[in-house]
């Protein structure tokens, strides 16, 4: 690949971050944590592109040969995928990434069920899916038994079941995996798969067993359309 090649990649690559970075896009790749990482892998990236093609000019100015070459047209495709990362963002994984997973167990499966923190006080509570699903597969203490809560997801049909699901990732999002509650009755039929919705339902006490992977299941009370959150994981 020639130097000049390498530099275009460089800046575009640098670009890429930055935009990603900026547009808050990163979030579908990567943790809130990661943020300021990606800027600096940017900012870098551009900042040797500026000094190669400094030296570059520098060591033109003070050639006396004809040593201009042209880069091969090869070399050229490979800005390519550089140039699809920066102009096209792939959608967040969802449905599909949850119906691949299919009845895996999650991950901390063989767990003991342990005492959690008390809930605090409040009509309809709202928690994360992944706080939701582990307090109803493992917390010995029935915390969430007789309580209204508030989560939200996206939908995802299988068969004749409907549930509600969220990626959490603990690095990127080439580590995520699903954790999803089970929505009793017809409440979700009429959302398609993909849909972010906002679900207050009630624990079905005893439904998250080892048997259905810690797939607990919910009574709905309401559920109604949202739209996707800028930070689509769980964390």
């Amino acid at each position: 690949m020639r130097r000049e090649t390498q530099n275009i990649l460089l800046v575009l690559l640098g670009g890429a971050l930055l935009k990603i970075s900026f547009t808050g896009t990163y979030l579908r790749y990567v943790k809130p944590a990661h943020l300021w990482l990606l800027v600096l892998a940017g900012v870098v990236m551009i900042a040797l592109a500026a000094v190669s093609i400094g030296r570059e000019l520098a060591g033109r100015r003070t050639s006396t040969g004809d040593d201009h070459h042209h880069p091969g047209r090869s070399a050229w495709l490979l800005v390519l995928p550089v140039l699809a990362v920066f102009l096209v963002a792939p959608p967040a994984l969802g449905s599909d990434s949850v119906e691949r997973a299919g009845d895996s167990p999650p991950r901390g499966s063989q767990r003991e069920s342990v005492s959690y923190p008390p809930l605090p006080a409040g009509d309809v509570l709202p928690l994360s899916m992944s706080e939701f699903v582990e307090r109803a597969a493992w917390d010995a203490t029935g915390s969430l038994d007789g309580r209204t809560v508030r989560l939200k997801g996206f939908v995802v049909h299988e068969g004749d079941t409907a549930y509600l699901a969220r990626l959490r990732i603990f690095c990127c999002a080439a580590d995520a995996f699903p954790v999803k509650v089970e929505l009793v009755g017809d409440a979700a039929s009429r959302f398609a798969d993909d849909s972010w919705v906002e679900v207050v339902a009630e624990l079905v006490p005893g439904s998250s067993t080892e048997a259905n992977h810690r797939v607990p299941s919910v009574t709905v009370e309401s559920i109604s359309p949202i739209p996707e959150p800028a930070d689509p994981y769980d964390h």
